[in-house]
């Protein structure tokens, strides 16, 4: 039926919370159990599960319950939990294009209720008064469902942004022939806000993690939040660093304009840090059309030898993502994107400089600049990719030497090697083909 048809004649009124289990010491324990939840910082699907199994208990016959609400995620639009008695546990789903292009939103009970601002719905499924105005609802008869309840509450998020109201949505679906009873109704509503207070706690922890990791990197947002933010705090890292940057970018920006060149950017970055990530990497800055990027070492040799490792399958993947993005390009008249890595082993400083109000955290150290120093040396020596020795020790492919040279304003003098990725990606590329995601591969060669 089309939305414009839809009437708010056709929902139940609320029914009232006078009985005495809705009104009784049931209700109040659920209720305190959500707020110790919300206290706790309780996942959202253990929440669910914990509420499910009390009301269950209680005697309400429900069979199936779905929790959903948007998100702040830079991929993902929406979140649903889904719990049902057949599989008996919680799912989580993440949903892309909740609001313009998913047609089950479109067309749902959620939807609607938004739209016309109404916090209550009830719809028999069977029987003389059965209403399946919304496609799901005969979905959900056709499954064995009898009567069915959509509760929506709305909440602020940030009363200065613009991301308005948000609102999470609790629906509830029954097989017992003669539906809900009132009791059940007034007890799943009297729970409702107590169970969005606990839900609402946990979304704005999980999107202020959210925040953090997109902006900062996951090791860097985790820091944050653990209270390392005042001016001065540092920790140091030992590990193997990546420091990259597009070659040619202002003939890139010069052929596309500055209006696209943001979008040429963004995919130059998925097809280089988003390597870096796949393969266990944080990336910790970008710097203009650059990236900073390390692979941590945790504790001994061993753990240096997979970071490495891990290193070097980053970049002979992010190669196979450049070279594939350049024919594309060739075929739509674009000029072909070039780079150049260094890679290098040392330590950085996680830490937070500026003033005390307004303070960045950010990464230091000579071993990052010399990553950098090594990274410019690339198009000196005609190589993509330039790995200093202590790198090189490690890596799982062949290197060729390029002999020793001093780093421009670091005094230092680095033996550097050029790796020749041909295995390594011929290894990324049959996985690939049989559908799996590349675990960090051992050496199967090593450099003297």
């Amino acid at each position: 039926m089309p939305e414009n048809t839809k009437s708010n004649n056709n929902v139940t009124s609320l029914p009232g919370t006078n009985s005495a289990l809705s009104g009784g010491g049931f209700v109040r324990a659920v209720n305190d159990w959500l707020m110790e939840r919300a206290l706790d910082d309780t996942d959202i699907d253990a929440i669910v599960e914990g509420m499910v199994s009390r009301l269950v208990a209680a005697g309400i016959p429900i069979e199936r319950v779905m929790v959903g609400f948007k998100t702040l995620h830079p991929l993902y639009e929406g979140v649903s939990y889904i719990w049902s008695k057949d599989e008996g546990r919680v799912e989580r789903s993440l949903h892309l294009d909740v609001r313009e292009k998913n047609p089950d939103w479109l067309d749902s009970p959620m939807k609607w209720m938004s739209d016309n601002d109404v916090t209550f719905m009830r719809r028999h499924l069977i029987g003389p008064g059965a209403i399946l105005d919304f496609n799901v609802l005969q979905t959900f008869r056709k499954s064995g469902g009898t009567d069915y309840l959509a509760l929506m509450t709305p909440f602020t998020t940030d009363r200065d942004s613009t991301l308005g109201t948000n609102r999470i949505f609790m629906t509830y679906m029954t097989r017992r022939p003669s539906g809900f009873t009132d009791e059940d109704l007034a007890i799943l509503s009297s729970i409702q806000r107590r169970f969005a207070v606990s839900c609402k706690m946990r979304i704005m922890h999980e999107e202020t993690k959210t925040i953090l990791e997109t902006y900062l990197g996951s090791d860097a947002g985790h820091r944050v939040r653990d209270g390392q933010i005042k001016l001065g705090d540092s920790t140091k890292t030992r590990a193997v660093i990546w420091f990259s940057d597009m070659r040619n970018s202002t003939s890139v920006a010069a052929s596309v304009g500055d209006d696209a060149f943001l979008g040429e950017m963004n995919d130059f970055f998925a097809a280089t840090a988003g390597a870096v990530l796949k393969h266990g990497g944080q990336v910790l800055r970008y710097i203009g059309d650059a990236t900073l990027a390390i692979f941590p070492i945790r504790e001994d040799e061993q753990d240096l030898e997979q970071a490495c490792t891990a290193a070097v399958y980053a970049a002979a993947e992010a190669q196979l993502n450049i070279d594939q993005l350049n024919r594309q390009r060739e075929e739509t008249g674009l000029p072909a994107f070039d780079y150049g890595l260094g890679m290098h082993v040392g330590d950085v400083i996680y830490g937070n400089v500026g003033v005390p109000d307004r303070v960045d955290f950010t990464v230091i150290g000579q071993a990052a600049n010399e990553a950098a120093r090594i990274e410019q040396l690339t198009k000196q020596l005609g190589k993509r990719v330039l790995v200093s020795h202590q790198v090189a020790k490690f890596i799982s492919c062949p290197t060729e030497e390029m002999g020793a040279f001093e780093l421009h304003g670091t005094g230092l003098s680095l033996k550097l090697f050029a790796p020749d990725f041909t295995e390594a990606c011929e290894r990324i590329q049959l996985m690939q083909a049989g559908g799996s995601r590349l675990a960090i591969i051992r050496p199967y060669c090593r450099n003297p």
